[in-house]
C-alpha cells in the first residue's frame, strides 16, 4: 500500500455472487483483503481450503455457523475465528429465526478479490467446474458441501 485511503461506510467494490462489501483489497498489494458481508440464510460456500490465506472472521450481528475441520460452532456478536491456510472450512447462516449475520472478514495475504471478480465474470451462479477452475487458479480448492448440506438442512 503506498498511501493511505479512506472507504466510507457504504462504498467499497462489491462482486457479483459475492455477500462482501470489499473495503479495501487490490489496494493493499496483496497484504490483505478486508470485507463487511451479512450472510442470508442458508447461502454459504461449499467446504474449502486456501492455499495460502488466513481466513478470520469477526460476528457483528446475528449467527454464524462455522465449519473447521469437523467441528461445527456457532459464532454469535463479539466472536472471532481465524482459519489458517490448509484447513478446511465453511460457513453459513443456518438459523432460520435468525436475521442474516453481518460479519467482517479478513484475508491475509490478501487477493481474494481477483477470485471474486473473475468468478463474478461468469455470472451469479457460476457451474461448479468454472469455480473450482477459477478457485484454483487464486488458491482455493473446493473439498465438500457447504455446510447446510452437510447438517441435512438442505440438498444444495
Amino acid at each position: 500500500m503506498t498511501e493511505a485511503r479512506i472507504v466510507r461506510s457504504a462504498d467499497g467494490a462489491v462482486y457479483p455472487g459475492a455477500p462482501w462489501l470489499f473495503k479495501i483489497g487490490a489496494h493493499t498489494g496483496g497484504t490483505f483483503d478486508f470485507m463487511v458481508g451479512f450472510v442470508e440464510h442458508h447461502s454459504g460456500p461449499p467446504l474449502h481450503i486456501h492455499r495460502e490465506q488466513h481466513d478470520t472472521f469477526y460476528v457483528l450481528a446475528g449467527v454464524l455457523a462455522v465449519q473447521i475441520g469437523e467441528e461445527v460452532l456457532e459464532l454469535e456478536p463479539g466472536d472471532f475465528a481465524s482459519v489458517p491456510p490448509g484447513v478446511p472450512h465453511t460457513f453459513d447462516n443456518i438459523r432460520e429465526d435468525k436475521s442474516p449475520a453481518q460479519v467482517i472478514n479478513l484475508m491475509t495475504p490478501g487477493g481474494l478479490d481477483g477470485f471474486f471478480d473473475e468468478l463474478g465474470q461468469h455470472g451469479e451462479r457460476p457451474p461448479t467446474h468454472v469455480a473450482e477452475r477459477v478457485g484454483a487458479e487464486h488458491g482455493v480448492r473446493f473439498i465438500g458441501p457447504p455446510l447446510r448440506v452437510r447438517l441435512g438442512l438442505s440438498r444444495a
